[in-house]
């Protein structure tokens, strides 16, 4: 019998491949043990920054020294994919049974049965995939592709069986949550310009009406489903944060009261250029009709430093923020060049020292301890 490894870089929506890999892996007849012990590794990579492009290369170079075959699947660049194969490493799109399958020398049938019983086996409920705001530093885009939702009956059908498993926390994933669409209920249209309330009514496509975004709705849905559980969901957009979204955290009692709403940069220079579509000051307006609806709200957020162009001003207004909005929690970043980004044309002019220390300082600020690569 064959045995298995897997080894997760990046963010919770790799996490939940690898739990959904390694489920099929199993119930396949494979095992699960340490990397010393296993006959072939899984590498779920990561491609939002080049560092953690590096760290799986190095990962994969150790395994092969060991004498073992090393897949690798995840957010891979068109770029990385070619650097992989010409190293001899197997890469594959997680959604590719028929390629696995060949992989791993089982049946294609089979591994698709296996695959379709794998659902409601982990907390964390993919409820999109892919990404269509291509902010100018992130490859999420050109890796998993345009966002696509799942159908809500699926998604209820997952949490009914954790429930009935006896799972008490749940984790909605996507790039953008906020954004969930279910083909059979009528979209709101976003804000569109940089002049109106993140929370107004839009001025394009008509006013709201009794139109509920269909996250809201979901999130009411699975709200109903009886049982002692409790949902939380990651990432969230500023710009497609709405009113009845505020007021479904803020009132139904299954969903927690915590909220990941990513800033990046309190610059509206750099926050342009890395295509976030809001200013500083409607991010602020949102945070504070966060607080003022939801009480007892956890609030975290993500920053970059270094981004090209950031000058020291900029840089200081990102830490006002920061100091303003005392975050539960803050992951501070410091920008790598990804090839393949928008961003990635405008060079890397920000010396790494510089970006260190701007770092350490909105680590300060937000005492909290950040990835360090």
């Amino acid at each position: 019998m064959k045995s298995f490894f897997i080894k997760v870089l990046g963010c919770q929506y790799n996490e939940s491949d690898a739990a959904r890999l390694a489920f099929v892996l199993r119930k396949a007849g494979l095992s699960e043990v340490a990397s010393n012990d296993a006959d072939l590794v899984f590498l779920i990579n990561c491609s939002v920054r080049k560092s953690a492009v590096d760290r799986c290369l190095s990962f994969a170079k150790n395994f092969v020294a060991s004498g073992k075959k090393v897949f690798i699947s995840g957010c891979v660049l068109d770029s990385d994919r070619k650097k992989f194969v010409e190293k001899g490493y197997l890469v594959w799109d997680e959604n590719s049974i028929s390629t696995l399958a060949g992989f791993l020398q089982i049946e294609e049938a089979k591994l698709a049965e296996i695959f379709r019983k794998e659902r409601g086996h982990s907390s964390l409920i993919p409820i999109t995939k892919g990404c269509n705001n291509f902010c100018s530093y992130c490859a999420v885009p050109y890796t998993r592709g345009r966002e696509v939702s799942r159908p809500m009956d699926e998604i209820l059908d997952d949490v009914r069986k954790l429930v009935g498993s006896g799972i008490k926390e749940i984790t909605l994933l996507g790039q953008n949550v906020n954004s969930y669409k279910c083909s059979e209920i009528p979209p709101l249209t976003p804000p569109t310009s940089r002049g109106e309330s993140l929370n107004s009514p839009p001025k394009v496509g008509g006013a709201r009406g009794g139109l509920k975004n269909d996250f809201a709705i979901l999130l009411e849905e699975i709200n109903k489903i009886p049982g002692d559980f409790m949902v939380t969901f990651t990432s969230n957009h500023p710009k497609d944060m709405t009113d009845n979204i505020i007021e479904a955290i803020a009132t139904l009692p299954k969903i927690e009261k915590s909220i990941h709403l990513p800033l990046q940069s309190g610059s509206n220079k750099i926050l342009k250029a890395m295509n976030r579509p809001y200013t500083k000051e409607q991010y602020l307006d949102l945070v504070n009709n966060l607080k003022l609806k939801i009480s007892n709200l956890k609030l975290t957020t993500d920053t970059i430093v270094g981004f090209p162009g950031e000058t020291e001003e900029d840089f200081q207004q990102t830490a006002e923020v920061l100091k303003q909005v005392n975050y539960y929690q803050a992951y501070n970043n410091k920008y790598s060049p990804r090839k393949g980004t928008k961003a990635f044309d405008l060079g890397d002019p920000i010396p790494w020292k510089e970006k260190e220390r701007r770092w350490r300082i909105l680590n300060e600020i937000s005492n909290v301890k950040s990835d360090t690569a």
